[in-house]
Formats: C-alpha cells, structure tokens, sequence
C-alpha cells in the first residue's frame, strides 16, 4: 500500500496525486490531494481486516454522514483509478457503501472529465475511467451520460499525437460497447456525431480507427437521424468535409436525394440549414483547456496588447499541418459562442473581430482559408431574424465594414465570397439564400451594429462590379449602380487580387437536379478565382504550384486591426511601398558611420494592372515563346500537374526569356497572373516542420516559384553582370512589384539554400533607390511574420551573409523581438556573446535611436530587448556611459512609467567600472 501513496506513510511530504503526469512545479487541484487524503484514510481502516470484518466497518462507516460516505466514495473512486489490479475489488466496496445511486462517484469522475490538463492524464487511469464508466452503465447509474459528454469535448481535433488517438479509440469502443445505453440519450448520440464526424477529418493516415468513427457515426446516423437534426447547419458542415470518405457517400446522397429514408420528419437538407446550431455543439469541438485560454484573451486583454497572447496559444494549439482544422471549429466557437457582455463591449478589451482578423493571420493552406471564410459567414447564408442571433453575424459585419478604408481588397474580397456563395453552395437554394444574406445585413444595421453600408457602397476606391454585388446582395439598402463611363473609372484602383482560399470541388454532386451542370444567374460578376464551397462532395484538393503569400500579404485585415491600436510596424509590409513609409534604421550607405535615414525600395518601373492569363498571353513580344508558355500555363492548371516536367517547363521559359528581346513585363504578366488565379502550396524552404524532421527535399514537391528561384540562380551566380542574368533579376523585381513575394524566399533561396549571397545582393541592385539594409528590413519582416521559428534559426546565416547590414538598424532589431520567447532570447544572447551575431554596434546614436524606438513596446519585449542589448554592450563602458546619458539626461527617464527599461540600464551599470563620464 506504501507503493500506491507514492513514497509510504514514511515520507515528510504528504503523498502526490497519481492521475495526471504533472511536473514538480505543477501544483495539483484541492480535489486531487482530497482523493488522495481519502483514500490513504480508506487503506488504513481496511489494513488487517477480512472481507466479513471489512463489510461491516464500510456499511458502518458510510450510514454515519453523508461526509463519512462522500470520504470513503472519494477514496474507492481513486483507487478504482490508480490501482488497475485492484479495480474489481474496489468496484464491489463502492457497491456496498454507495447510498446516492453513485450520484457523488459521478461528481469525482466529472472532475477528472472537465480538467484542463485532461491531455496529461496517466494511460492507466484514462483506461480505468472508461471501465469504471462501463461498469455504471451496467448498473444504470444516473448521470454518466454527462460524464461522456465531457469526455468528448476532451477528443481534440487536428491532434493525432498517441494520447489523442488512444483517447479517440476508447471513445469509440466504449460506445461501440455500450451502444444501445448511448442510444437512449438525445444529446449524446448528436454529440457523438458531430465529434465522430470532425475527428475522423485528422485520422486518415490510421485507416483502422477513421473506420471505426466512421462506421459507428454513420450507424447513429441512420438509426437516430432525428436526434442529430438538432445540430442544425453545422452537421451539414460536417457532412461536406467527409462526404468523400467511402463510409459517409450513400448516407451523403440519401440526405440529398432520399431524405425521408432516413426520417418520416426530414423534409430535405434545407430544414437542417434553416436550423442555428446550439452553442454546445460548437462548444464540443474546443477543449476546456482551451476555452480558458480564449476568454482569457477575449475577456480581459486590451486590443494593444492581446498580440503575444495570441501567438502563445497558436504556437500551443495551431503548430501542426493537422491541426489546420481546428481554425473552423475555432472560428465557429468565438462566432456562435462567446457572446460578450455589454460591460466587455463598452471596455477596450480586444472585439471578437480583431481577435478572428488576427487569428486569420496565421492560416498558411489556401483549403483551410476557404473553410475558415465559410464558417465566419455560414450563418448569414440562412438568417432568419426570429431564430438567428445578431451576435452571430456582427464578426462579419464588422470586418467588412471595418477594412474598407485602409484594406479596401479585403472588403471586396468578403463581398465577392458572399456574392458567389449566394449562388453556389446551393443552387436551388440561391434565392432564400440571397435573401438570408439581405436580412443579416438589414438586421445589423438596425440594430445598430453599424450605421449603414452606404459609406462602403459610395467609398472611392470600391469598383463598380463590388458596387454591383452590394446591391445584389442588398438592394433594400443600397442604390443601384448607374452605367459608368470608361473615363469614370477609378484610375488609382487595383483589381482586388483573387482570393487565394478558392476550393476546387467537383461540382457533380451537388443537389440534384438543378445542381447539376445549373447555369447561374448572370449577375452578379463572380471572382474567377474564387470557386464555390457547394452542398456537395468535395473532391480532394489537387497540387496547386504556386508561391506562398506572406501572413500579412494574405491577411491585411488583421494588419489593419493592429495598425488602428498602434500593434503593427507598417515598416515590415511585404510588398514594395510606393510612398515614404517608415523604414526606422535603413541608411543610404552600409557603413555604420552613415546618418540615419528613411528609406524605401523604390522600384524602376510603375506597377503592372492585373489581367488574365489569357489576355497576358495575347502580347505579341511573347510570340517568340511558340506553343511552350500555353502548354506551360495548362500543365499548371491541370487537375494533376507533373510537378517535375513543370520544373523543366520553368527552366525553359526562363532561359528562353534571358537570352532573348521578349518583354519583362509582358512575361511578368503571364506569372503573375498564374500565381493570383492559383492555390498556394508552402514550399519547403519555409517548412520548418519538414526541415525539423530531417526530410529529404528530394521528396518533396516544391511550388511554382521555387522553380523561377532555381531557374533565376543560374544566371545570378555568373561573376560578370551580363545582360542574360540582368533581364532575369529584373523579372523577379518585377514579379515583387506584381504582389509575388519574392523577396524572402529569394533572401531564403541564395542565401540560406545555395550559400550565395551575391545573389540577393544584386536583386537589390535592380532597384531605383533603396540599399541592401532597407531590402533585408522588409525581407526579414516579412519572414519573420509567417514563419518566426524559421527566422530565428536562419538570422545567424544571413548575419555572416551582410554583417555590415546588422548594426544599428532599427528595422532588423524590431524583427527580432517582436513576438520572441524566452528560448530565442537565450539562443540570440548566445550568438551575440560568441560574436556570431550584432545587433547595435558601435555608433552611439544607432543605439540611442534603438533604445527610444523600444520604449514605448509591451513590457515582454523591453525586457528581452534589454537583455540582448546587455549581451552585446554589457562591460563596454563607453556605449554604457553613451545609453545613461541618453536616457538619464536627455530622455529624462521615470522609472514609475518605464520600469523595464530603468531596470535594464541598472544592470548595465552594474557590470560597468565606474568612470569619470559615468559619473
């Protein structure tokens, strides 16, 4: 009994709880050490006694009180779970002493259901819990039903790590075990659904148990069809991810063909979408660990500072390719469940949409960005005023409403999304549907949500075709749109880029038969780019070959929620500024003695107007080409593109441009629109998952742009500057100024890759104005802002590459501590220390400039800021003497207000000898 208490009654500490693998700082919950107490007390009364003598001591000890009889149930339940050996005969002690028809046992067991740290469960106990489960449904103990429910918002999507897929194997056995019990409650057959039907999306590399959920959810289906219609639209949600799964297809097409074959009450797919999901199904798919953390931020962090946190938990939660499904489920949690209270509202704690704005900003597959639009838009497509709320719809309303200023693509791009939707997800449907969006709209904007849509409708710069689908959408709020004139056309406007999470389904399934092969209505004008998410069956998604678009190229929405609270350093946007934006730290000259100026990369020649790839092709420059650049653009659209042979087309293309008159533009309009009419597909030079695996890239498939790097390289490695290796560099300048980041992955490809930084040196040379220090700044944020695990580890190689670049430069030093760790802050201290790494040099007002551009960031970041800065100055009591006189003397620090940074200069004047300039 000494082995169960974890060290013996010898011990000075008092014994441990055994049901969660916890860490010796972790500190177990009260009802924890409760059990424990408990069941130490229940060893000690039944030491030495027989089962008679023991009978009689539990029967009488469980009539005292119900305290005694809460004691001696508190310590049968932890042993039943601690001690497997033992469970059958703790199991019979908690049948005689049980006078509540287990109601308290249950209430241990909702305990250990409900806990956070659920994922550090012990093996042993997990299974015991699903045995003792098994074991009351016997019994028909009341209440294990919601034990169950628990346990299966417990199952975390996107996670097939061997905790998560055992759990979801004891789900389904249990159930498989016990099925005509689960049949009889309502909300757990529909619960049980809806977790089957979403987990079985991550579990397609573990055959056996994606056909156990499948199997099982599919049989709930047919059998209990009614009970799971209280899921309302999301089960139709749900169904479209896995129709394709062989197990769901017929369940699939019976719902859309056959409906009464599985309910004499189920009118059709539409009685579903007209019905709002409860906010427990959604709840179902996010973890109670989770769900503390989201209303941490969601109620109490102001927008200015919610940032750091949302990265912490997307690096906890969001860090694995299969975890990408989770961004639905989470989007639809913050949508239809956390509804803030009017106190919330009123406060500058961060809104629901700046929150999505900024949580969208971390979505890298194109197929997951479709989703994710879906479900921050699904209610819209069938609100109903008397059963929607309009807290489910207000996220929306108010991040079109929002952008339209700063990010007017963004605000075309939702309008777009819904416009098209409007049509596509159900043709037969499209009326109602276009009606449902109307409703939405109407009902926000009298409920005051906002004002009106007119200043969206009459804003310069929203084109006549997003004018035209406005009023589509909502003619009983807005004018219709006149005949412009070409003259009236708005001459600074650039065509909304097309949407980069378009779907590619098979639109043969759809509801039949006007679904099929349906033509839609003529109006309004569709994106082409942006293809429906129908009541269909998705087909899989092809390999697109296509470059990847930086975070903040791919959201601006949540640049510009940051930007409106002073969070983001519009310094670091990806594409080429065309004014005089802030660039703190990039010199005219590299040399560290220049003055600091604002600079920009200028580029040589104006932007190019976004066209089609078809009409890119009609240039006659490009006539020179032949058949090769037509047959190049349909192997890439090809539903299964041969990567490789699209590689050797790539070399071709771009050796035949080099060595010949064909216009770079006309060529730079060709790829470009390649890249806006295609999926992304990450490449592995920023994957750092599959670098951290030690992946061959060998085997794996790399995107269209990887090509045009590889293809470039050959002609920019040559010693000469020759006419060949300058059109080449001058195309992928031109491609930058187009909206194709290549810049990063450039940076990524030459100097990373090949070991060759001449290379991205002279790409920066084919620039008007702008330096080296300028292009890295812009670069290195950007890369930083998609992929900061990779920035961190390539910052020491491309340091070696231009280390005349690194010190003094506000921008890189922004970079670096914008959203770091403590571990980055130790790896980066450690470079400095060996002198692999600088940061501040040695000219006094680079690193005054430095330290006052800091004083006005979140606490964190001063604090890691500081201690890099003491890594590199600390004992050089010239620069120290430099920084307290900066900020004692001219600064005029208070140390009440900037306490971070008071503490910082105490510790470089403790490691400093004291000094008559010092002094």
């Amino acid at each position: 009994m000494a082995e169960i208490q974890s060290g013996g009654t010898h011990s000075p500490l008092p014994p441990q709880p055994q049901l969660f693998q916890l860490e010796p700082i972790d500190v177990a919950e009260p009802w924890q050490h409760e059990l424990v107490e408990c069941f130490i007390s229940f060893s000690t009364l039944s030491a030495g006694k027989s089962q008679t003598e023991l009978h009689e001591t539990l029967q009488r000890k469980a009539s005292e009180s119900m305290h005694s009889h809460g004691e001696l149930v508190n310590g049968l339940v932890y042993g039943i779970l601690t001690v497997p050996a033992e469970g059958n005969t703790y199991l019979r002690h908690l049948n005689i002493v049980s006078r509540d028809g287990f109601a308290h046992a249950i209430s241990r067991l909702k305990l250990l259901a409900t806990a956070h740290r659920f994922a550090r469960v012990r093996p042993e106990v997990r299974s015991q819990l699903f045995w003792l489960l098994s074991e009351l449904v016997k019994v028909s103990a009341h209440g294990v039903d919601q034990v169950v429910l628990a346990l299966t918002r417990q199952v975390r999507s996107g996670d097939v790590a061997q905790g998560n897929v055992k759990l979801c194997w004891l789900m389904v056995r249990f159930a498989q075990a016990n099925y005509a019990w689960l049949s009889t409650f309502p909300v757990l057959v529909a619960t049980t659904v809806y977790m089957l039907g979403r987990v079985a999306l991550d579990h397609s590399r573990i055959p056996d148990l994606r056909a156990a959920e499948c199997e099982l959810a599919v049989q709930l289906l047919r059998e209990r069809f009614h009970e799971c219609c209280m899921i309302g639209r999301d089960l139709v949600r749900m169904l479209q991810d896995v129709a394709r799964i062989p197990e769901f297809h017929d369940l699939w097409q019976d719902i859309l063909q056959r409906p009464q074959s599985l309910s004499p009450l189920f009118a059709g797919i539409e009685q579903l979408l007209r019905t709002p999901t409860p906010p427990m199904f959604l709840a179902n798919r996010i973890t109670y660990e989770m769900e503390s953390r989201l209303r941490f931020i969601l109620e109490n962090l102001p927008a200015t500072s919610y940032s750091r946190n949302l990265m912490w938990f997307v690096q906890r939660y969001l860090s694995t390719p299969e975890s990408e499904s989770l961004f639905s489920d989470l989007i639809r949690y913050i949508i239809g469940v956390f509804h803030p209270s009017n106190a919330v509202l009123a406060s500058n704690v961060v809104p629901r949409y700046v929150f999505l704005g900024g949580l969208l900003r971390f979505i890298r597959s194109p197929v997951v960005a479709a989703n994710a639009k879906l479900a921050l838009f699904y209610d819209w497509l069938f609100y109903d005023p008397k059963s929607d709320t309009i807290m489910n719809i207000e996220p929306g309303v108010l991040i079109i409403a929002q952008s339209v200023d700063k990010y007017t693509f963004m605000t075309a791009s939702f309008i777009e999304f819904l416009a098209y939707e409007s049509d596509a997800y159900s043709p037969e449907l499209a009326p109602a549907i276009r009606g449902s969006i109307g409703l939405a709209m109407q009902d926000a904007v009298e409920k005051g949500v906002i004002p009106s849509i007119m200043p969206i409708y009459e804003h310069p710069r929203i084109e006549v075709d997003i004018r035209q689908n406005l009023y589509y959408l909502f003619p009983q709020l807005v004018p219709p749109v006149p005949e412009p004139a070409p003259s009236e056309a708005s001459a600074d406007y650039a065509e909304p880029a097309k949407n980069d999470d378009a779907m590619l389904l098979d639109s043969t399934d759809m509801l039949p038969p006007a679904a099929v092969n349906s033509e839609l209505a003529p109006e309004p004008p569709k994106p082409a780019a942006e293809l429906p998410l129908p009541i269909a069956t998705p087909q899989p998604i092809r390999t697109v070959l296509v470059a990847p678009k930086t975070s903040i190229a791919f959201d601006p929405v949540s640049r510009m929620f940051q930007e409106e609270f002073g969070i983001v350093d519009t310094e670091l946007a990806p594409e080429i500024p065309t004014d005089a934006d802030n660039t703190d730290g990039i010199s005219h000259t590299i040399a560290e003695g220049s003055a600091l100026e604002d600079v920009v990369l200028v580029a040589s020649a104006e932007p190019l107007p976004e066209i089609s790839v078809e009409q890119a092709l009609e240039d006659t420059s490009l006539w020179l080409f032949g058949s090769t650049l037509q047959t190049f653009v349909d192997s890439v659209a090809a539903s299964e593109p041969d990567v490789k042979q699209i590689g050797r087309s790539v070399k071709e293309i771009v050796d035949m441009f080099a060595q010949s008159e064909a216009s770079i533009s006309a060529i730079t309009r060709v790829l470009a629109s390649i890249f806006s009419d295609s999926l992304d597909m990450e490449d592995v030079e920023t994957n750092a998952e599959l670098a951290a695996a030690g992946e061959s890239s060998d085997g794996l498939e790399h995107d269209l742009l990887h090509y045009i790097l590889t293809a470039a390289a050959d002609y920019a490695h040559t010693t000469d500057m020759t006419n060949s290796t300058r059109r080449v560099l001058q195309l992928l300048v031109q491609l930058t100024e187009a909206k194709v980041d290549v810049g990063f992955r450039w940076l990524l490809h030459s100097v990373v890759n090949a070991g060759k930084p001449v290379q991205y040196a002279r790409y920066v040379e084919q620039y008007a104005e702008g330096t080296l220090q300028a292009a890295l700044v812009r670069d290195l944020g950007v890369l930083q802002e998609q992929f900061p695990g990779l920035f961190y580890a390539v910052l020491p190689q491309i340091y070696a590459a231009f280390p005349d670049a690194f010190p003094g430069c506000r921008g890189i030093v922004k970079s670096a501590i914008a959203l770091i760790d403590q571990p980055q802050v130790y790896r980066l201290g450690a470079l400095i220390a060996r002198g692999q790494l600088q940061l501040f040099g040695h000219r006094q007002a680079a690193i005054t400039a430095i330290i006052g551009m800091t004083l006005e960031s979140d606490a964190f970041e001063q604090v890691c800021f500081w201690q890099l800065l003491n890594a590199e100055v600390g004992g050089d009591e010239a620069r120290v003497a430099g920084i307290a006189h900066y900020l004692l003397l001219e600064k005029k620090l208070d140390p009440a207000s900037n306490s971070e940074a008071a503490t910082g200069l105490l510790t470089l004047l403790k490691a400093s000898s004291p000094t008559p300039s010092l002094l």
